[in-house]
């Protein structure tokens, strides 16, 4: 096997220091015998000498003459004297000039012949996508750090000649065969044009990454926090580092570490010391605060586009350009990310026909989007735009007008109002709210200079969501998303969108509407109106709200089967119901509660619930669970102590105004602090059971505060429960928080209330815990405003509190709180370990005293 830069004997010492040994192994055995492609097809049986190589002029034959010259003197490329016993397996060779460089880069078309007919498929048709499937870092961490230190220095540094380094295995080089000028040749090391190159070349990458953040961290004692951790993308190296901080350490631990290994930096890339800095086509400038694409970037990717829309047809490499440098563009506009969708399924469609094809409607559409928007956008965009220069809208629609204002929500500095046309009014309400959005920016954003923040306020779920995202399942309301965003480019406005919450007064009628029965309930019951009211609160209102669809539900299927009156109902119609359910795909504990809401309504209308406990029923229910199953639900995640501290950094950023950052602030908290359900912080219309700024007290030197909790799931009447909350000497103190809330402020006022009145519900408090968890990186789909209670209890456990302390501080009545405490599977298995294989060696004694003889 050929001898390559990286040695085995060096690397070993530093395998050995790895976290992952599995991982280790694997590269000791590639360096030791040489990496396999991951190639399985037919050329592993048979040979392929009869290629033509890529058409190339003069300056390009010398150019590979040279380099053949040279990578037989390097032994990485060898002669093959006879290439029919070697069963050598020949691709294209060619010469293509190298990105924004007069210099030329010598590839092999492993891709070659794409379409398989009577020949061989192509080496790189054998290599199973998936296996090679590759994610790249971005450059969130350097950005992030930008942000956090203005002025920081730059770096970056790049590996000379880096898919070199990597030798492969003797049984895989002959697929790697070239034929030139008469000879043939087989490849030692990876080569550009390689499926699996990337992939493998990582691998190694990924290691000198460790290696490299191992040497800084020890050349960096007790002042780590000064520089970025280090970031890589194939064989670019780059971070930063605080102003006060020395310049050249990263750089220095990346050529220790490099060095160590046999891998070697290109001097001409390596810059270090410098505020402003080019890394994988965005450049960054720590001191003005931007990412940006340089004018110089963004004419060759119009000239790309131009050139594609002008022929109305593309190759699929000029589609993979387009696409890649779009996909380095949407770092810095990160809403263009929803405008290459079409641009991808243009590339997977010409992979089909890669030397030419027509483009797609829908993909002229967005090759149009992005040539407006790169012609009238300057490139720039703000990395910390001003938490002071922030603009809110406040935008409505209807099938007849939309409409909005800018400014307070109820002191507009301006408005408009426009009667839609015909055309539209048949429209979705989607593209309506979209196109009152749009209408308000054209209007509004002219009159502000220079970057700054722009809060839309909404009130429909599914534009709020697109708004966000950058997507909607609408393709007319998405054509209006390309308007916004291009307009919020050109005009430097950090798009950020809110869903309104509806007005106090609506959730106050709600509410008392649900304390007062309907007319149809108290005729029904055939009770005085006052003795309707009490039966009718006899349950909780969410409860009645629930059972009167399913009360309307049931009225409905004894209508489907020509029954009248279905009340009292028969075991048969209730069998037959539990029939219905199973063919509408309902689960096993749908039916049970829905029998459980049922019998309710016959006890409410003093009818006979005999039919309940027939025991034909019971049978029919348990078939149903033995038929359909019961699977456990999934519970949620627990927000523990480290995940709450990333919330509350999270928060300044995500919630824009200073009053609610300061309320969710406490609210996330205090629900940690006490084993809080939400429902017992969160309010949609004052009333007996909401916490007041009276129900805190804290303790003259403010150690603790103690918190009056009127009612609770478990406490409906009212009781009452005194919650204590001690002051720590962290950022998520229960008691700092409490207090930045009450300062100054009426005893009668609930103690969570967002901006301008607006109550403090359950869905703004859930809403904002997943918009904490998205800015954190955390999928919120697995969390939920219980979450908060179980992480308590789980971060409770976690420290060696004892269960009945655990149980005593949630206010549990049984053992049901160990559900919610969370064990790792290495807890498990550690407890596994000690309790069942601790004493291995003892003795065999058949007489040893069983359970049974206890």
């Amino acid at each position: 096997m050929t001898v390559g830069s990286l040695q085995l004997r060096l690397w070993s010492q530093f395998l050995d220091r790895y976290p992952d040994q599995l991982f280790a192994s694997q590269i000791k055995g590639a360096l030791c015998h040489g990496t396999k492609l991951g190639y399985d097809g037919p050329l592993r049986s048979s040979d392929r000498l009869d290629v033509a190589n890529l058409p190339m002029d003069s300056d390009d034959v010398s150019h590979l003459c040279h380099k053949i010259e040279a990578r037989l003197q390097e032994g990485r490329l060898q002669h093959v004297d006879n290439p029919a016993a070697t069963r050598l397996v020949c691709s294209p060779v060619g010469v293509v000039p190298k990105p924004h460089s007069d210099k030329k880069r010598t590839i092999y078309h492993l891709s070659r012949p794409r379409r398989q007919g009577t020949r061989l498929p192509s080496v790189n048709a054998g290599i199973d996508l998936s296996f090679v499937t590759i994610r790249y870092e971005s450059l969130d961490v350097i950005m992030d750090f930008i942000r956090e230190h203005p002025g920081a220095l730059l770096w970056k540094a790049d590996l000379k000649d880096a898919f070199r380094h990597i030798i492969v295995a003797t049984s895989d080089a002959r697929l790697m065969g070239i034929h030139f000028d008469g000879h043939f040749y087989q490849e030692c090391a990876l080569v550009f044009g390689g499926r699996s190159s990337p992939f493998l070349f990582n691998l190694f990458a990924e290691f000198l990454h460790w290696l490299t953040s191992f040497t800084l961290r020890s050349l960096l004692t007790g002042t780590s926090d000064r520089h970025s951790d280090v970031s890589h993308y194939v064989d670019d190296f780059f971070g930063a580092s605080d102003r006060t901080a020395h310049p050249p350490t990263p750089v220095r631990a990346l050529s220790l570490a490099a060095t160590a290994l046999g891998f070697k930096l290109s001097r001409k890339k390596t810059v270090w010391d410098t505020t402003k800095l080019e890394i994988l086509v965005i450049e960054l400038d720590s001191v003005a605060q931007t990412a940006s694409v340089t004018t110089q970037r963004r004419q060759r990717i119009l000239q790309l586009c131009v050139r594609i829309m002008e022929r109305g047809r593309a190759s699929l490499l000029e589609l993979q350009q387009v696409a890649g440098h779009l996909q380095f563009v949407t770092r810095v506009a990160p809403h263009g990310r929803a405008f290459l969708r079409r641009l991808y399924d243009a590339v997977r469609a010409h992979h089909k026909a890669p030397f030419g094809r027509r483009i797609s409607k829908a993909t002229r559409t967005e090759l149009l989007w992005w040539t407006a928007t790169l012609q009238s956008w300057d490139g720039i965009s703000l990395l910390q735009p001003s938490p002071l220069l922030v603009e809110h809208i406040w935008t409505d629609a209807s099938k007849r007008c939309i409409g909005g204002h800018w400014g307070d929500m109820h002191q507009p500095s301006a408005a408009f109002s426009r009667e839609l046309s015909r055309r539209h009014r048949q429209k979705d309400i989607r593209f309506l709210e979209a196109l009152a959005v749009l209408e308000a920016l054209r209007r509004f954003a002219p009159l502000w200079l220079g970057h700054r923040r722009v809060v839309v306020h909404v009130d429909n779920e599914n534009v709020e969501h697109g708004l966000r995202k950058g997507s909607i399942h609408d393709p007319q309301t998405q054509v209006l998303f390309r308007e916004i965003f291009a307009l919020c480019l050109r005009q430097h406005n950090d798009l950020v969108s809110l869903r309104v919450s509806l007005p106090t007064g609506f959730f106050s009628a709600a509410v008392q509407l649900d304390r007062t029965p309907p007319t149809s309930f108290v005729v029904a019951s055939s009770l005085s109106w006052r003795a309707a009211l009490l039966l009718w609160n006899g349950l909780a209102p969410s409860t009645r709200a629930r059972s009167v669809v399913m009360h309307n539900n049931f009225r409905t299927f004894a209508s489907s089967l020509q029954i009248a009156n279905p009340f009292p109902a028969s075991p048969e119609t209730l069998i037959e119901w539990d029939a219905h359910h199973h063919a509408s795909g309902k689960s096993y504990n749908t039916v049970k509660r829905d029998l459980s809401m049922l019998r309710s309504w016959h006890v409410d209308f003093g009818l006979s619930t005999a039919a309940f406990d027939a025991e034909r029923l019971d049978r029919v229910v348990r078939g149903f669970k033995r038929v359909v199953g019961n699977p456990l639900p999934v519970a949620k995640l627990p927000i523990t102590l480290p995940l709450l501290r990333q919330l509350l950094r999270a928060l300044p950023d995500t919630c824009l105004c200073q009053h609610n950052c300061r309320m969710f602030r406490a609210a996330f908290c205090v629900a940690f602090a006490c084993f809080l359900r939400a429902g017992e912080l969160t309010w949609e219309a004052q009333g007996p059971n909401m916490l007041t700024v009276s129900s805190v007290s804290f303790a003259a030197n403010r150690s603790f505060t103690t918190i009056a909790l009127p009612a609770g799931k478990v406490d409906p009447f009212r009781r009452g429960t005194t919650l204590t909350a001690s002051a720590v000497p962290l950022g998520v103190c229960p008691v700092a928080a409490l207090h930045a809330i009450c300062r100054n402020r009426d005893a009668r006022e609930p103690l969570f209330q967002l901006k301008g009145g607006q109550p403090f519900d359950c869905g703004c408090f859930v809403a904002m815990l997943r918009h904490c968890l998205e800015a954190c990186g955390v999928s919120p789909s697995a969390y939920s405003g219980h979450s908060f209670r179980r992480g308590a209890a789980t971060w409770a456990a976690a420290n060696g509190v004892d269960a009945d302390t655990i149980r005593a501080l949630g206010r549990w009545r049984s053992d049901c709180f160990r559900r919610y405490v969370d064990r790792s599977a290495e807890d498990r298995a550690a407890t596994s370990r000690t309790t069942l294989y601790a004493n291995a060696d003892a003795p065999l004694h058949l007489d040893t005293v069983a359970w049974r003889d206890l």
